[in-house]
């Protein structure tokens, strides 16, 4: 989709191959206003299951975006983050299982303000379609539960797999917050996509399990990233997806900006220098006793600690360390790189937290990896 916009101009609606698009044409004595650009990552038709696709907007003016449905047709299952901004973003367009054998429709419309910074009247839209599925879902596939990142499951109906961004989950919906999330860390993780800022809802949460933006911000808390998103490169698709807000925590803004991300980056290093990272973390919100408080207007759970275990598999066959890591969710300051202060040992991790980690290890190893305390083994 392509937008041109311009004052006192008519428009004309076209569409090509690789997507759809309005434009402006108007004579050389005609004042311009700000120009927009965006431009989808594929055609503006959608798969029945699609995971979603990127609008990608080029402009230094401010705009917003809305979605609108035929009537008579379902809505809501179109969803678009950010919604608003200033100058360029990538715009994640998200859908969701159009499981009935019937095709529907959505309008994404685009406005831009004037120089003045008032909104103009004059729009651009798009009408994408998703279609139908001619036959009902099969079943899901049992989950793979063997995976050496992933701590044992209590509860497989809150199991979320992430099959772009290639991490895992397991959701408290109570507590509006993950229990825990696993990933594999290795070069081949590693791209140039960069970050999207694609935030978004998991659409298999119900909407009353889930959390709103403003339970981070207008809390005074981050949007903590727990699979980070310089993790996931690679591709737009995966990194996408560590947007969500199921791999949120709500930070202290030191301790996310500064010695959490000190860790995040040492992990990269880690994993360019070894086989692979297997890696678990999140907040505590399994014990009352440990949730500092609730944010609104959600009721969000906020963990008073973050921890976080690796497991580091060398070029060695059968060559495996672990460590672990234990933060209060607290500033920091004016401490800003991570240190063997921090450090515990997977086995103590579990016991602060009531997890059991890498359980799919051979007992023998995992009795191993979990008791050892060696932070100068990895630079700390």
């Amino acid at each position: 989709m392509k937008i041109e916009v311009k004052k006192y101009c008519r428009y004309i609606l076209f569409a090509a191959i690789f997507g759809s698009g309005l434009f402006a044409y108007c004579s050389s004595s005609e004042k311009s206003v700000p120009s927009i650009e965006a431009i989808f990552s594929a055609s503006s038709d959608f798969a029945w299951n699609s995971d979603g696709k990127f609008l990608t907007i080029t402009t230094t003016d401010k705009w917003e975006l809305g979605i609108a449905y035929p009537a008579g047709e379902p809505s809501g299952w179109c969803t678009a983050a950010p919604s608003n901004g200033t100058g360029d973003a990538n715009v994640w367009i998200a859908t969701d299982p159009n499981n009935s054998g019937a095709a529907r429709r959505a309008t994404i419309t685009v406005t831009i303000a004037t120089g003045k910074g008032t909104v103009n009247e004059k729009q651009a839209a798009l009408t994408i379609t998703q279609a139908g599925q001619a036959v009902p879902p099969p079943p899901d596939d049992p989950p793979d539960l063997t995976k050496k990142e992933l701590p044992k499951v209590e509860n497989v109906v809150w199991y979320l797999e992430y099959h772009q961004g290639k991490f895992a989950l397991e959701y408290a919906p109570a507590k509006k917050h993950s229990k825990w999330v696993a990933w594999e860390l290795h070069r081949g993780h590693f791209g140039s996509s960069g970050r999207t800022d694609a935030w978004q809802f998991d659409a298999r949460i119900p909407a009353e399990y889930r959390p709103r933006q403003q339970d981070f911000g207008s809390n005074g808390y981050d949007r903590g990233h727990i699979v980070p998103s310089a993790d996931r490169t690679l591709s737009y698709a995966m990194n996408a997806e560590t947007f969500m807000y199921s791999n949120m925590t709500p930070q202290n803004p030191n301790l996310n900006q500064q010695i959490w991300a000190d860790l995040e980056s040492k992990e990269r290093a880690w994993a360019n220098g070894n086989d692979t990272l297997y890696i678990c973390a999140g907040g505590t919100v399994l014990k009352e006793s440990d949730i500092e408080d609730y944010t609104s207007p959600s009721g969000m759970a906020v963990p008073k600690y973050n921890f976080k275990v690796i497991l580091r598999k060398g070029a060695a066959a059968g060559s495996y360390d672990a460590i672990g890591f234990w933060f209060e969710n607290r500033s920091y300051a004016p401490i800003t790189k991570v240190s063997g202060e921090q450090v515990k040992t997977v086995r103590q991790i579990e016991e602060l937290t009531g997890l059991d980690f890498f359980y799919n290890l051979p007992r023998e190893i995992q009795d191993k990896v979990e008791n050892e305390f060696n932070p100068s083994a990895w630079g700390l």
